[in-house]
Order: C-alpha cells, then structure tokens, then sequence
C-alpha cells in the first residue's frame, strides 16, 4: 500500500494513514484498579504525569450515569433500587447488558450518527422542500444501533446500499432506505444552473462521506491540492466521477426534485397502473354514464386497501462518468480526465478499475469499510469514545488531517480499533469494553492538582462532568413527569413530497409527547428548547457536539410551557404517590425521584419552609414549583 499521495511526497507516512499496529499492553504494577487493557493504557499516561487515577464512582451516580448514557433517560426509582440491592459481583455487567438490550438504546445512540449524517426533515437552503419519507432513514438508523448492525455493513448500505444484492423486498427495502444517507444533506435546489447544481451535490457527498467515516477533508482539494493532507486535486476528481455517476436528482430546472424508489410491491404497482388506465378511460368526453359507473366501481374496488405507495428518498446510479479536472474548481475550465478511483494515499497506487455499468460506490463502500483501511475503525471508536466520555482520543473527530489534533492516547485508539473490528465490528461490544472499565467508572471527585494540571482531562484521570443534550434533557423531563411516549415514530410532517416544510408547525410538533429523536428536524429553523441547548446544524457533519451554559437556558427551564406542564403533571403524582405522609417523607420522595439521591436534612428543611410559604392555602402550586426546580437544577441537568 502506498503511504503518500500522488502529488505531495513526505518522507514520514501521517500517523492516520498507517495502519493500527497491536500495540504492547502497559504493565501495570502494584495496583489492582486495572479491570481491562483500558485501564493499563490510561494509568500508564496517568503515572507518567505524576498523578494517580480518581476513585470508583458512588453506585447511585454510576447507575445514573449508565442509564442517562445508553438510554438518554435517568433510572426510576424502583430500577434504581433494584441496582442497589444486587449483591451479584456481576451487577454492573448485567446493568449494561440490560441497557443495551432496551429499544430506548437505539433511539439514544442512533441520534449521535444522526449528528454525524446531517440529517434533517427538510431540505433548507433555497428551497426548504419538505422531505416526508426521511423519516425511514432515521428509524433505519434507530434500528441498526439496537440490531447492532455490524458496523462495516451500516457503512456499505449507507454509500450503496441500493446496489447490494437482496433475498427478499423487506431487506431491498432497508437497504435502499440505507442510501438515503446520501441524499438527505442540503441542496441549493432553484441554481439556475444545472451543471453547477449537480457537481455541488456531488461535492457536498465526497465531503460529508470522506469527514463522516474516514475523518479526512476531501472537499478541500475540489479547487486546488488539498494544502495540508495528500490529497490531490486528481484524487478529488476521482472520487468526484463515483458522485457524478450518482443520480440524486430527477429534475434540475428550477425547483429541482430529488430521486425516489418506489418499493411498493409487485401486486400494488400493477393495481395503482389499472386505476390510472381506468381513470384515464373515465375522463374521456362523451363517455357513456352506465360505462362511466361501471369503470368507477372498478376503480373503487381497486383502491380498496391500497397502501400509499411505499417511496424512499435516495440516491441511484446514472450512466458512469469519468470526471475532468476543473481547474480553480471551474467546471467550465477543464483539464484532464481522471478515471474514477479511490485516493492512493490511504488506498494505495496500484487499484483495480472502477467498473463499466457502475457508479463505483459500491468498491469506495466496501474499500472504507474495509479492515485495511487504516482510518475508518478509529474514526469510529474515536466516536464511540467521544459520546461515553465527551473528548475523543482524538479531540477533533470528524477531521484526523494535519489540522486536526493528534490522538492523546495513540496505543488504545490503535488497541480499540483493532477490537472493534475483531469483536465483527460490533458497536456495542465496544460499549461493554469501554463502561466494564475502571476508567469510566470513575468518580468526578478528584485531587486539584490533577484538574489544575489537566484541565481538559486528557488523561481521563476521573470522570468529567457534562450537561445532557437537548434531546436528553426534554427526553428526561418528559419520562420524569410520566407523560413521555414511547411509540416508535413515522413522519409528523404534514406537507407532501416536493412541497415547502411548514415551519408554522414547530410549535406544533413542540407539544408533541414523543422522544425528541422523533420530531421533525427542520433546517434554517428548529425548536426553542433545543437551540437554547446546542442543537446542531443538521446542514453541517458534526460528531463533537458543543456544550455551552448561556442565560436563556435558565430562562427556559423556568418559564417554558413543557416546564410548566411537566412540573404540573409530576406535582399530581408525587400527590398520588405520597398523601398521608409526613412532609419530609414527601420531600425525600421528589429528590429521589428526579436526582436519584435521598434527600440531606439541611435539604429538609429548607425545603420544608420554602412549600409552607410559597403559596400558602395552594400546597400543590409550590410542589410544582418545587419540581421545577429541581428540572433546572446542575444534579438533573448534568451527567456525573
């Protein structure tokens, strides 16, 4: 394999772009806080700096942090206890193993790809075209985390999977829906120019494709060789043939439409061409009335039970095309053709031709999902590790270039890479090694020198302590007031294919009771709630979400309606749950409830005095307020 690109020869292969090696698992001595080679590669960093590694975390903050973790909701108070009271050594595996197995899994770790996918319910852009069938995209997504679909397969049905062969329509049907990966990124859709429009798409895929599962900035060497990493412009335009051979649009005059597949089955496509023949018959002038009636009942019979058609938003091939280079990024200055190919600085020089009567997106699939390719497996554990702890290895995860920062522990990414692709690239076998470890069993507590030294805790030296994304945090105030919905979500959009999103029904979809994961994700607009707590922009890759603390966050937690309505609803069951009870009883009931925690005396007390003269003659206004805020409180809103 080739090491260098075609056009900037170093004399030092990149870190990124040689293989994992099995790295030497540190020797440890004298301690037993090792539980796995995790913890070997972290205490080894830890001691070199002069340090030592924090304690084991409380079981209450473990288990909450486990279950806020895998399942973006915290534990009930009965599911706490029966954590506590499990005298098995094994409780903690068997805790995780149960999490894993819950369908809440999916919902949870499935938004984090979402991130990553860019993915939105509506176009954007120009043109914000409502995309009511990206809905499967999603739920495909859902379901692979909980399937835990090998990770190589996830990428080769996401780039091509209306290429790969199928034993029956309900697994053509996922794989096609796969594809919309693809085809659901933000489009400039009234571009007058056809030409321009059609390389811009093609140059948004090489970009998010190369970023989401090789870290690697393609997209940069579209005008020029890229200035930092071995990317040639040649080499852009080789992959640029694979995405150009790609049809993800029907129509490019202005509004342009994307390309759907109508997988309905056999039997509903030939009943839906009779109706139209017959509707065609009918809609003749002078068409006798006994025919008229009679063709009618024909057709009523027809539609009788009919489904909608079953359409899918992604991409399918178009004639195969090899590329010329446009210089300065001008598709109308143009130099030579390159055969379409993968980039022979990670893939190597010597490659077999992409084929005639394909796109190529098949053999670019397959080759990132490949073992041999020496980024995907770290990109993706680098993820998986970024999403448990809040800082990657590699603290830039969606870029592994020059630009991008090195990895901090470079022998467990290396470590980790190698058994995520022994364990079949297996997600959550990742999971089980990383939360067994005594590394992420940490407590926050920790010595000061250790955070005035490092305070970004690049050495994973104790468990840092990070707020609950949006959806996380309205996931968990909803299931904590008993009103959450659990049913698996379709589509909540109202407007029809190739329509304009309406962005009126925001506050609409707002109200709605279901999982956050399921509201529709609007681009150049979005909810309140969710802004205010870092949502990302879904026209953007992102896999390193921010987390900031800004004034209407607060704002929000005291005054927003799901506030006010969950506060409420949680006052009437804390009234069910504890009449005829003395007051701290009740009290100690509504902190365990939302922190998981029994309630301090000094607590007590001042909780006490604040519902005695908060709204005297009204107790269940002041529980209410109380409720609230707890919500609003760092002990709820915080992972620790």
């Amino acid at each position: 394999m080739s090491l260098v690109g075609s056009s900037k020869e170093k004399s030092t292969p990149f870190w990124a772009f040689v293989a994992p090696s099995k790295p030497k698992v540190p020797n440890i001595q004298n301690t037993k806080w090792p539980i796995n080679p995790i913890d070997n590669f972290i205490l080894d960093k830890i001691k070199k700096a002069g340090h030592e590694h924090s304690e084991r975390a409380e079981p209450r903050k473990l288990v909450r942090r486990a279950y806020l973790d895998l399942l973006g909701i915290p534990p009930t108070t009965e599911q706490l206890n029966s954590y506590l009271e499990n005298k098995n050594p094994n409780a903690w595996s068997e805790l995780i193993e149960q999490l894993l197995a819950s369908p809440l899994y999916g919902e949870r770790w499935g938004r984090h790809w979402l991130d990553v996918a860019r993915y939105s319910d509506s176009n954007g852009m120009d043109e914000n075209i409502a995309h009511p069938e990206a809905y499967r995209y999603r739920n495909y997504v859902i379901n692979a985390f909980n399937q835990d679909k090998p990770f190589n397969q996830f990428i080769i049905e996401q780039i091509a999977g209306d290429l790969l062969p199928a034993e029956n329509s309900d697994k053509k049907r996922e794989q096609t829906i796969a594809a919309g990966f693809l085809s659901v990124g933000p489009k400039m859709l009234a571009c007058d120019d056809p030409d321009k429009m059609r390389r811009d798409i093609a140059d948004e895929q090489i970009d998010t494709t190369g970023r989401a599962f090789m870290g690697m900035t393609f997209g940069c060497a579209r005008c020029h060789d890229h200035k930092f990493d071995p990317i040639s412009i040649e080499d852009y335009y080789g992959l640029a043939g694979i995405f150009m051979s790609t049809k993800t649009l029907i129509k490019y005059s202005v509004v342009a439409q994307l390309h759907h597949h109508d997988l309905s089955t056999k039997e509903e496509k030939e009943r839906r061409n009779k109706i139209s023949q017959l509707e065609k018959k009918i809609s003749v002038k002078n068409i006798q009335e006994d025919t008229k009636k009679k063709l009618q009942d024909e057709v009523s019979k027809l539609k009788k039970d009919l489904s909608p058609p079953y359409e899918v938003l992604a991409v399918t091939e178009y004639p195969t095309k090899d590329v010329r280079v446009h210089l300065r990024g001008d598709y109308q200055t143009l130099g030579d053709t390159v055969p379409r190919r993968l980039p022979p600085a990670i893939a190597g020089q010597i490659q077999h031709p992409m084929p005639n009567d394909q796109s190529g997106r098949l053999e670019l699939a397959r080759w990132i999902a490949s073992e041999k390719n020496p980024l995907t497996a770290r990109v993706i554990v680098n993820r998986i590790w970024r999403w448990h702890f809040g800082r990657g290895i590699v603290p830039t995860p969606d870029n592994y270039g020059t630009l991008g920062e090195k990895p901090t522990h470079p022998e467990l990414l290396d470590h980790l890479a190698l058994e995520f692709i022994h364990s079949n690239w297996s997600i959550k076998s990742m999971h089980r090694l990383i939360m067994n470890s005594a590394t992420y069993q940490q407590s926050s507590f920790t010595d000061k020198s250790i955070k005035n030294a490092d305070p970004d805790n690049e050495l994973f030296a104790r468990w840092k302590i990070r707020r609950l994304e949006s959806e996380a945090l309205r996931d968990s105030i909803l299931f904590k007031a008993n009103l959450i919905n659990f049913n698996i979500g379709k589509s909540m959009l109202t407007a029809a294919k190739n329509k304009y999103a309406n962005r009126d029904k925001l506050s609409e979809h707002i109200k709605s009771n279901k999982r956050t994961v399921y509201l529709p994700v609007m681009r150049s607009s979005g909810y309140d709630g969710q802004n205010a707590f870092d949502f990302p922009d879904p026209a953007m890759i992102n896999g390193n979400r921010k987390s900031s603390t800004i004034a209407p966050q607060a704002l929000y937690l005291m005054n927003s309606p799901l506030i006010h309505r969950c506060s409420n609803a949680l006052a009437e069951i804390h009234k069910k749950a504890t009449s005829n009870t003395p007051i701290s009883n009740r009290i100690n009931w509504m902190i365990l409830h939302l922190l998981s925690r029994p309630a301090t005396k000094n607590e007590t007390l001042r909780v006490e005095n604040f519902i005695h003269t908060y709204s005297p003659g009204n107790e269940q206004t002041a529980w209410a307020a109380f409720a609230r805020t707890l919500f609003a409180s760092n002990e709820f809103l915080y992972i620790e």
